[in-house]
C-alpha cells in the first residue's frame, strides 16, 4: 500500500496531462496507473475495517457471556443466591463497556445479542464478517431480518445463499433480497410475521444539530401511507395560499408538528418545558414578580445569574416528554421581546434534554412563558438547598438545581436525561450522608440499581460534604457577590470495577 498524500500524488501535471510519477522501485507509473494503486488501498482499508468490527462485536459477545456464566465477578456475595443475579451481572458489564467505548448501554446489549445470533444461527455470514469480506451494515440486516424466525432449517439455508452475495452487493441490495429470501422460505403467513413485527412499533427521538430534532415513527404501513397522503395533501393545499413561500417539505414538516403538539385545537393539552437563560444585569426593561405572589415584590439580577423560563407548550402530556418543574401562577411584568435585546448571551440558552437553542427561540420562549425562578441566589423563594439530616427524599428545589447542574446522569457514558431519574446520595444516607446539594446527584435507576447489588459502583466519600453557613437574607443595598450566597459545586465520582477499571464522572456543563 501507498500513502495517497504522499509526494507521489503531489507531482504537477505536464503540458499534455499525462503524468509520470516514479513507483516503488523507480519503475515510471502512469497516472491511471497510480490511481489504481490509492484505489486499491481504499479497498484494503475496507476490508480492514470490517475485520476490526468483527473484533469488536465478538469481544463484546464473549465480555457479556463470560459476565453471564460468572455473575460472581459483580454481584454482591450476599445476592448470588437471588434469581436476579445473572441479569445484574450482566447489566453491570455492560455499563462497563458503556464507559469504556462511550456508547449507550442499550447499544452494547444489543451488539452481544447480535453477535450471539451471528455465531449461533449465521455461522457462514459470520465467517464472512470476520474475514473482511462483508460489512457490519450487511450482517446487521440479516440479523434484523431473521428476528422472530425461529424455522431453523429455513434459517441454515438464509445464511447459505446470502452468505454467497454478502460484501458483493450493496446494503440496500442486500435488505431488499433478504427480504425476497425470506418471504420464500418461510413457513408463516404474512399475517402472522405482521402480527409479530406489529409489537416493535414505537417513536424514536434523535437530536440534530442547529436546535433541531428528528423524530423517527415506526407503525403499520397502512397508518403510514395515510399519514403520508394526508401531509401531502394539506401541504398542496397550503401552497397554493396567496403570499406563503415555504416548499413542500416545510409545510409538511410544520404540519406534523402542529398536528402532534395540537398548536391551535381546543384539545391541546398545555405541557411545560424547563428553559435556562442566563440573565444579565440590565437587560430586563421590567421587572419580574415572585411567581408564588405579588407580594414579594420585584426581582432585580444582580450581576451574571441564572434563571430559568418555564414555557408553556402546547402538546400532548407523555412518559417523560416535558416535566413541570415550576407551579404555574401569573408573571406581573413579564420581560417581552423587546425588552431582551440581541445579546451574545441568549445564544447560550438551553432547553433541558436537548442543549442550546437559538436567539430567535430563546425570545420566542420569553414572550409565552407563564413564570420565572431564579435557582442560584433564590431570594424570592427562600427554598433551602440544603436539608442536612432534617430529611431524606430531596427538595422540587434541588432537583431543580441537579436537573439544570447535570442536564444527564452523573455516571459516565449515560445519556439518560437528570429530570428523569434517581436522585443519588453520594455519601449514603444510611451511613451519615446528608440531603445536601452537594452531596447528591442525579443517577438513572439501572445505575442506581447498580450501585447497591454489584461492585461496579461509585466511590463513596470518607465524610458528608460540609454544610455552609445560612446567609442573612438580601437587601436591595446587597452587592451582586454578597447575594449570592449558594454555589454548590458539584462533586466528581470515580467510578469502580472489580475488573480494575475506574472512570470518573464528567464535570456537570453549569
Amino acid at each position: 500500500m501507498i500513502d495517497s498524500t504522499g509526494a507521489a500524488g503531489s507531482v504537477p501535471e505536464g503540458a499534455d496531462g499525462a503524468l509520470d510519477a516514479a513507483g516503488p522501485r523507480g519503475a515510471t507509473i502512469s497516472q491511471a496507473e497510480l490511481l489504481d494503486m490509492v484505489m486499491t488501498d481504499a479497498e484494503q482499508f475496507a476490508f480492514e475495517t470490517n475485520r476490526v468490527a468483527a473484533r469488536r462485536l465478538a469481544s463484546i459477545g464473549r465480555a457479556i457471556r463470560m459476565a453471564r456464566e460468572n455473575p460472581s465477578i459483580y454481584v454482591l456475595p450476599e445476592l448470588m443466591s437471588r434469581a436476579e443475579a445473572r441479569d445484574w451481572a450482566v447489566r453491570a458489564a455492560a455499563t462497563e463497556l458503556s464507559m469504556r467505548l462511550l456508547i449507550p448501554t442499550a447499544t452494547v446489549l444489543n451488539e452481544a445479542a447480535e453477535a450471539h445470533t451471528l455465531a449461533a444461527r449465521l455461522p457462514k455470514l459470520w465467517l464472512e464478517f470476520l474475514d473482511g469480506a462483508t460489512s457490519y451494515q450487511i450482517v446487521r440486516a440479516a440479523v434484523e431480518t431473521i428476528t422472530g424466525w425461529d424455522d431453523d432449517d429455513a434459517v441454515a439455508r438464509f445464511d447459505s445463499e446470502l452468505a454467497g452475495i454478502a460484501g458483493r452487493v450493496t446494503v440496500a441490495s442486500f435488505r431488499s433480497r433478504a427480504k425476497r429470501l425470506r418471504d420464500r422460505l418461510s413457513a408463516a403467513t404474512m399475517a402472522e410475521r405482521h402480527r409479530r413485527a406489529l409489537t416493535e412499533r414505537r417513536v424514536v427521538f434523535e437530536d440534530a444539530p442547529e436546535g433541531m430534532m428528528w423524530l423517527h415513527a415506526l407503525v403499520p404501513a397502512l397508518d403510514g401511507v395515510k399519514i403520508r397522503a394526508r401531509l401531502n395533501a394539506t401541504a398542496k393545499q397550503a401552497s397554493r395560499v396567496a403570499g406563503e413561500t415555504r416548499t413542500r417539505d416545510q409545510l409538511r414538516a410544520d404540519q406534523l408538528s402542529a398536528w402532534l403538539t395540537g398548536a391551535g385545537t381546543p384539545t391541546a393539552v398545555q405541557t411545560r418545558v424547563l428553559v435556562t437563560v442566563p440573565l444579565i444585569a440590565g437587560l430586563l426593561e421590567k421587572p419580574v414578580r415572585d411567581t408564588r405572589g405579588a407580594a414579594a415584590g420585584p426581582v432585580t439580577a444582580p450581576g451574571t445569574d441564572l434563571m430559568t423560563a418555564t414555557a408553556a407548550a402546547s402538546g400532548p402530556d407523555g412518559d417523560g416528554a416535558a416535566v413541570e418543574f415550576d407551579r404555574p401562577a401569573p408573571v406581573s411584568h413579564a420581560p417581552t421581546a423587546s425588552a431582551l435585546p440581541a445579546h451574545p448571551w441568549l445564544d447560550v440558552a438551553t432547553i433541558d434534554g436537548y442543549g442550546p437553542i437559538s436567539t430567535e427561540t430563546a425570545r420566542q420562549i420569553f414572550d409565552t412563558a407563564t413564570a420565572f425562578r431564579r435557582l442560584i441566589v433564590d431570594p424570592i423563594t427562600a427554598e433551602p438547598l440544603y436539608l442536612d439530616r432534617t430529611q431524606y427524599r430531596p427538595s422540587q428545589a434541588q432537583r431543580d438545581w441537579l436537573t439544570l447542574t447535570y442536564q444527564r446522569c452523573s455516571r459516565p457514558g449515560c445519556n439518560n436525561l437528570a429530570a428523569t431519574g434517581d436522585v443519588d446520595h453520594i455519601h449514603d444516607w444510611a451511613h451519615g450522608g446528608t440531603t445536601d446539594i452537594d452531596n447528591l446527584a442525579p443517577l438513572c435507576p439501572p445505575g442506581h440499581k447498580l450501585k447497591h447489588v454489584t461492585w461496579l459502583r461509585p466511590e463513596q466519600t470518607s465524610q458528608p460534604q460540609p454544610q455552609p453557613q445560612p446567609a442573612p437574607s438580601p437587601s436591595p443595598e446587597d452587592t451582586a457577590a454578597e447575594q449570592l450566597t449558594l454555589d454548590p459545586r458539584p462533586p466528581r465520582r470515580r467510578w469502580t470495577s472489580p475488573t480494575g477499571y475506574t472512570s470518573d464522572s464528567d464535570i456537570p456543563p453549569f
